[in-house]
This record gives structure tokens, sequence and C-alpha cells, in this order.
């Protein structure tokens, strides 16, 4: 008897082995580097990867902020595209025992098939309504980048 072939690639919620990596700024530095890249990408396709993440106490209050730019400096992780309609990847916080600063981690967040292209929802385009123009093609498309004055 013939084993049957896994019809998908990712199972929904396998993790993705890759953390996204760049460099750690502080939130002066951030702003003024996401100052930069807004004048840069205005009217381009080309895009930042300037990443602000918050984590959250159960309250809802923020507790950290962490601010990544793997635009110069990072690794395959920056390459992930963004799309309105959440993309195939959810992002997750994961701290490791002794790590002061936890990781960012990608799991499946439903069946990825085989060649299919790994997205994920940058954030909520509404925060900065004259973001970068967005070229994700799902049919949710809000037709601006999320993007925020961080």
């Amino acid at each position: 008897m013939l084993a049957q072939r896994k019809s998908c690639f990712l199972d929904k919620h396998d993790l993705i082995h890759l953390a996204f990596s760049g460099e750690l700024l502080t939130t002066k530095e951030a702003r003024r580097r996401q100052l930069t890249y807004d004048k840069l990408v205005s009217g381009s396709k080309r895009t930042s990867a300037l990443l602000v993440v918050r984590e959250h106490l159960p309250s809802g209050n923020a507790c950290l902020r962490i601010n990544i730019d793997a635009t110069r400096i990072g690794n395959v992780a920056r390459f992930i595209n963004h799309s309105c309609d959440g993309g195939n990847l959810s992002t997750v916080l994961v701290r490791s025992s002794g790590a002061l600063l936890p990781r960012v981690c990608f799991f499946a967040s439903r069946d990825i098939l085989k060649d299919e292209e790994l997205t994920f929802s940058y954030g909520d385009a509404g925060v900065n309504p004259n973001g970068s123009k967005c070229f994700c093609g799902s049919s949710c498309c809000s037709g601006i980048m999320p993007s925020e004055h961080t």
C-alpha cells in the first residue's frame, strides 16, 4: 500500500523555523529612519523592513516595544511580503529561557500549499493614510501599506 502524499507544504499552526532579525533600534532612531524611508519609497514599489513590535500585558497595557530594522541587515524573513487579508502566517513573540528580548517568530495560520507565497499582515493600514502604496493584490487590499507614526 502506498503512503498518501501530503497535500500541503505546511500545516496550520506549524512553526516556520525563521525569526525576524535585523538591527535593534531605539524608538528615537526608529522614528528618524521611518521618516527617511517614507521619503525614499514615496511613489515607488520600494519598501523598508522596519518592524515595530509591542508586547502587551494581559491587561492590554503595552509593556515592551521592540524596533527591528532589517532594511539593510537582516535575514530572509525581511522578504516575506504583506497581505491585507492577513496572509498565511501569524507572528508570535517567543521567549527563550534567559533571553532578555523575545523573538518574532512565524507560524502557519492556515494550511500552506507547496510554492505558495508566504505573507503576513504588517498591521493596520488605517493608522497612516498617507503611507506607501500596497501591491498585495488581495481581494480586500486597502491600497495603502500599514505603517504608523512610530
